[in-house]
């Protein structure tokens, strides 16, 4: 009974060994499986982290537009120009047309790409384009972006360059280049170093570019401006003439403001036989102060001498210059030529030496057979004596009636100016502003603002000046309408201002 018993428990520890081991077994895969589920899981998520870390490096920098159903391109819209430029901003890339038959403008933006050629088709930097040429412009009109720019190339377009001595006259809307006119464009506009200007304040000294549609004048571009020269230490010279450069020949007088061309020159001034020469530096808009001191001429020891001449209507010329014998003539020491004609008489001339104080000179004129005699009374004394004469000049075949003038009208405070071109007018006119600024009319220095002179007309060049600030010229045109003149202009640019600025 007891093996029997004793072989049942060990059959029956057997069997439950046996199905503890099974049931572990199966408990063990299935703790397998879960592992193997889970280790995948965490794989799968690294790997899309992995995944999107990627892609957020390799996109970085980059704007990638989807577009939707929901979202509108605008398209391109191309539109033609045929315009003026009237600037350039190549800091920004900006440029600004505006168009040949009316006053419209348009700012577009630019690249490196955009095609830019000249008037032969050639490819062109945008930087060598200058204010005032004529162009054939297509631009993007939703983007406001240029795409092409032609300098234009029609036979309606002319460009003049390197024009000089260009007189604008506002009056009947003229411009006048080398005695040729062209009518003054509707939107005519001007430009000095790329920046636009009033078109009064072009002068005839200043070489430009004027381009041209239809014959009618659109636009002036100032190559060459002008700057100021005023002399000091001139007095020696008074009375004689001052050239600077090519188109400055005046007479030299008081405190002279002559407008030049920018550029370096001799300037050559003369009187009689004296001459003195100096280098000259014109900057544009700037003055420059050219002392003659080194060139001053030493006085020179002079006599009086009066002339009195039978018939008393005979025309008389000393050295070649008519000359008035109502009064003594002051005349340097040494030898001169007298010439007297008369109709009916017989002409005579001679040589005489001066070196006295005074002396009365008689001359007789005598009809065809007979002979001119110089009186033998002559006075001579030890004290100078003057007479108050006008000189004139004149040859054998004209005779200068003008006679001198006083600078100041008498009775009224209207100045009366020296003019070498145009005609003098019962009227007057009146620089109102700047108020204290220094007014030159053609370099004849008239006074201080508020000023009146006399109206002459033609075109002229008024300029302004004062102490501490830039001088101006404008350009004016007067006609003889029977009206005053009324001139305002704007106020001088401060020179300590430009020096803040910088």
């Amino acid at each position: 009974m007891k093996k029997r018993k004793c072989c049942l428990n060990i059959m029956l520890f057997i069997l439950v060994n046996i199905e503890y081991n099974r049931v572990m077994g199966q408990m063990r895969k299935v703790q397998r499986r879960m592992n193997r589920k889970e280790t995948g899981i965490r794989w799968l998520c690294l790997s899309v982290w992995m995944l999107c870390l990627w892609s957020g490096v390799t996109g970085c920098g980059k704007t990638e537009v989807t577009w939707t159903d929901t979202e509108e391109v605008i398209p391109a819209e191309e539109q033609s120009l045929f315009a003026i430029v009237t600037h350039l901003d190549e800091v920004n890339e900006k440029i600004t047309l505006r168009a040949v038959a009316y006053d419209t403008e348009v700012v577009l933006h630019y690249n490196g790409g955009v095609d830019v050629r000249d008037r032969f088709g050639e490819l062109l930097p945008i930087g060598q384009i200058t204010p005032g040429c004529i162009v054939d412009a297509v631009y993007d009109a939703n983007r406001d972006k240029l795409l092409s720019l032609y300098i234009s190339g029609t036979d309606k377009v002319q460009c003049l360059e390197h024009v000089s001595g260009v007189k604008m006259d506002h009056v009947q809307q003229l411009i006048w280049v080398n005695d040729i006119s062209y009518h003054m464009g509707q939107s005519l506009c001007a430009f000095s170093e790329r920046a636009e200007i009033g078109t009064n304040e072009i002068c005839p000294e200043d070489q430009v570019t004027l381009w041209l549609y239809n014959d009618s004048v659109c636009s002036v571009y100032v190559e060459l401006g002008h700057g100021y020269v005023r002399l000091s230490d001139y007095a020696s010279y008074i009375g004689g003439m001052v050239e600077i450069g090519y188109d400055v020949i005046v007479p030299v007088t008081e405190d002279m403001l002559l407008t030049v061309r920018e550029g370096e020159y001799m300037l050559r001034i003369e009187k009689g036989d004296d001459v003195g020469m100096k280098k000259v530096e014109v900057l544009r808009d700037q003055e420059v102060n050219i002392s003659l001191a080194d060139l001053a001429v030493e006085p020179k020891k002079t006599g009086s001498v009066l002339f009195r001449v039978t018939p008393a209507d005979a025309a008389v010329y000393i050295d070649g210059k008519r000359v008035n014998t109502e009064g003594a003539i002051n005349m340097v020491y040494g030898k001169h030529k007298i010439y007297i004609t008369a109709d009916g008489y017989d002409a005579y001339s001679a040589s005489f030496q001066v070196n006295y104080a005074y002396k009365v000179k008689e001359y007789t004129l005598s009809q065809t057979g007979s002979t001119t005699q110089e009186s033998g009374n002559q006075t001579t004394t030890g004290t100078e004596k003057t007479g108050k004469t006008t000189e004139k000049t004149a040859s054998e075949d004209t005779v200068a009636e003008e006679q001198t003038e006083e600078t100041t009208t008498e009775g009224t405070d209207t100045k009366d100016v020296t003019a070498t071109e145009g005609t003098k007018t019962n009227n007057k006119v009146t620089v109102s502003a700047p108020v204290g600024a220094s007014v030159y009319f053609d370099g004849e220095f008239l006074g201080i603002a508020p000023i009146s002179f006399t109206k002459v007309t033609g075109s002229h060049i008024i300029t302004l000046s004062q102490t501490g600030y830039l001088s101006k010229s404008y350009t004016v045109t007067l006609t003889d309408d029977g009206q005053d003149s009324d001139l305002q202009y704007e106020e001088l640019i401060s020179i300590s201002s430009l020096i803040d600025s910088e």
